[in-house]
This record gives structure tokens, sequence and C-alpha cells, in this order.
């Protein structure tokens, strides 16, 4: 037997690592889109559980009369001028000659305070005789406005001529200065009645139902008083219903509004 001697074969093996293929994009952002799309659908439409709207009429039940009372104090603002006036009063004249005297109009006295006075008219004195002094008196005013010139008695006290005398025996009267007084116009009126009624709604408000509009009553001239007298109402209606408008049609309340329908519990069957 003849042996034959075989040199071994050297196998050489290497690994090579092939690359994993990269998925496409666009089905990857369309799947983000979708995805944002149904979160926003969902937030932006929450589940509503289904409600049955429903029209209810039910009697009114009518309360007592109410009265609501407030009072708002007119504030003028305008102003009336009333101008200065003028003091007047009388000049006694006396003459001591024979001969009689006739004075003009407008003849001017320089009283003892620098108050001038003026004569109204012309005035005819008598002459004086063996029974006394010639007589007579006329009217005058001061030639200022004003309360100074309201001038005490023989504040005039002269001599025209050499005969005859010039006295104002009593106090000139009626002098005033002049001054402004608050006048109420119609607007603060005006003003005083929406504020009282501004008032009067908010306690209106807080009370029940109105059936009508209510009935005001105004008085007062400087301080305006206001009334309101209101008729309201109540019903009653299941809790159940959820209203959303109520209606009074004579004697009868028309409700709107709308049940929650509950779903019914899930059997299995």
């Amino acid at each position: 037997m003849q042996t034959v001697d075989e040199k071994p074969e050297t196998i050489h093996l290497y690994v090579v690592r092939e690359e994993t293929p990269k998925p496409p994009l666009l089905p990857i952002l369309l799947s983000g889109l979708t995805l944002s799309l149904l979160l926003v659908y969902c937030v932006l439409t929450p589940y509503r559980q289904p409600v049955l709207e429903v029209v209810i009429r039910v009697p009114a039940v009518f309360l007592p009369l109410q009265t609501f009372t407030t009072s708002v104090k007119i504030i003028p603002t305008g102003k009336k001028m009333y101008p200065a006036t003028t003091a007047h009063g009388i000049l006694t004249i006396t003459n001591g000659s024979v001969i009689s005297q006739e004075l003009p109009k407008g003849l001017i006295f320089t009283g003892r305070t620098g108050i001038e006075v003026v004569t109204n008219t012309a005035v005819f004195v008598p002459a004086g005789s063996a029974n006394g002094y010639g007589f007579a008196t006329v009217k005058a005013h001061v030639s200022i406005s004003g309360k100074i010139g309201n001038i005490p008695s023989y504040a005039i006290d002269t001599i025209v001529g050499t005969s005859i005398y010039i006295r104002n025996l009593t106090s000139f009267r009626g002098g005033k200065d002049a001054y402004t007084f608050p006048l109420q116009l119609p607007q603060d009126r005006q003003t005083a009645l929406d504020q009282a009624r501004t008032a009067l709604a908010q306690s209106v408000q807080k009370k029940a139902l109105l059936a009508s509009p209510c009935k005001e009553t105004v008085t007062g001239s400087n301080q305006l008083s206001v009334s309101w007298t209101c008729q309201f109402f109540t019903y009653s209606i299941s809790p159940m219903v959820h209203v959303t408008q109520i209606k009074l049609s004579g004697k009868t309340v028309i409700v709107d509004g709308f049940i929650v329908v509950r779903p019914r519990p899930f059997t299995g069957k």
C-alpha cells in the first residue's frame, strides 16, 4: 500500500458587514403629520355628551309689589348774575330867604363821607315867611352803585348860597353789591335723575325676574327723590333642565333649555 502525503489547503474567510438599508422619509413625515392632525382635532372637538333641547311652559308666580326709593342732590352748574343796585333817598330842602328858589334836576351834593348824591327831578322851594322857613323835598340817588351808597342820615348837610339848606334826614337805602347765585339748569336735574336711575337699576337686578317695566315717580326740586314700583315673578322647573332663555307671556313662563342625555350603561350583550 502506498501512502501519498498531501499538503493541507488554507482557506481564508473574511466577514464583510452589509449596510442596513435606510427607510424612506416620506412615509415617516406623512405619519407624523397625520398624528398631529389627529391630536389637533381631538383638542378642538372634545367629546360632548348629547343634549336634548326642550321648550317648557310653566305658570308664573307673581310676587307682591316692591318699591325702591333713592335720593340724589341736584348740583347746579349754572350761575345767575345780579348787578349792583343804587341807593335812593330823600333830600329835605329849607329856604330861609324871602325869595323862592327853583333847583334844577341833576344837582350834585357831596356828603361828609365823600359820596355824591344826585337829585332826580327839579324842585321848587317856597320862600320863608314869618311862619317859618320855606320847605320842600326831592328824591335823589347816589352816583355810584353798591352798598357803599347806603349813606347814614345827615351824611348830606350842606348850604347852597346863603339861605338854602339841604340835608338827608333819613339814611339812603337799596344799594347792593353785584353777586352771583347758583342756577339750576335742566341738564343738572337730568344728571341727578340718571344717577338715581342707575342706583335703582342695580337694586332691581339683585331681585327676582321683572314682569314688566317699573313705574317711576319723581319728586323734589333741589333734592331729587325717585321711586320705582316693580312687579317681580318666579317659576318652578326641574333641576335637570339647563335654562338658556325665559319669556313671560301673560301668566305663562316659556322656558328654553336643554337636558343632558346620559348614556345607557353597557350590558355586554
